[in-house]
């Protein structure tokens, strides 16, 4: 004969086993595009995220193997999301191959509705700069002038409540050399400015790439886990 006092340990017990088992494939299923959450706690007036081909190659349907990496990232935490994203575009250098424009030449990123997060992804490009249409190698003092330029930027337009990441750039195999200088840099600068630097080191390896450089979707998958562990931090205060 079961009495109610162990037929309730036992319910108590089985509800511990299935929290256990479904906990993680519920965050799981939230890292690849799931909905986790039914309203945004971290975000609630959304996340913006100024870019270059990372962000602007990539698409918003879960699951696809285009899916970017901001896609996975939004809908972890149930957060609209913006993008001001073009290709071949940087801190320093104007995108569409010396024909389109910088980060900082987005305005409507930093000066319309402000959100809960603005991530900067970018930096990759930034090896060069533009002369008469074609790609100069760029010097260190260059690369900090304009990012320095453009966090002073993002500081002063941004309200205190929005959280600004800056995000290293993601290199794949090709130019390491480049990645690591270019990356110092923009290191430096973010902390210098107090703001949160998420760093992308070892997430694009050979086998998350298509061409040595853009992400497959494993590794889109790698770039938000990446910034998913750093949102899940306290934001560092401004």
């Amino acid at each position: 004969m079961t009495t109610p006092r162990r037929s309730a340990r036992r319910s108590a017990a089985l509800a511990v086993v299935v929290a256990l088992l479904v906990g993680p494939f519920v965050a799981w299923q939230g890292a690849q595009g799931g909905q986790s959450q039914a309203v945004s706690v971290i975000a609630p007036d959304g996340i913006v995220v100024v870019g270059d081909s990372i962000s602007a190659r990539y698409d918003d349907d879960p699951g696809s193997a285009d899916q970017a990496w901001w896609s996975v990232t939004g809908r972890r935490f149930d957060a609209h999301v913006r993008t001001y994203a073009q290709s071949g575009s940087g801190y320093l250098r104007p995108g569409q191959r010396c024909t389109g424009n910088r980060f900082i030449d987005r305005p409507d990123a930093y000066t319309g509705p402000a959100p809960s997060i603005l991530i900067v992804e970018g930096g990759r490009n930034d090896w060069a700069r533009c002369v008469d249409g074609g790609f100069v190698p760029s010097t260190d003092a260059e690369v900090r002038h304009a990012v320095d330029t453009y966090l002073d930027v993002l500081t002063t337009y941004l309200p205190r409540s929005t959280r600004i990441v800056v995000l290293g750039p993601p290199w794949g195999p090709l130019d390491r050399a480049d990645g690591v200088r270019v990356t110092r840099v923009i290191a430096d600068e973010a902390r210098a400015h107090g703001l949160q630097f998420v760093s992308t080191h070892g997430a694009l390896t050979a086998d998350r790439v298509i061409d040595g450089i853009h992400p497959n979707r494993d590794g889109s998958l790698a770039i938000a886990r990446r910034v998913i562990r750093a949102l899940e931090k306290p934001a560092l205060p401004r």
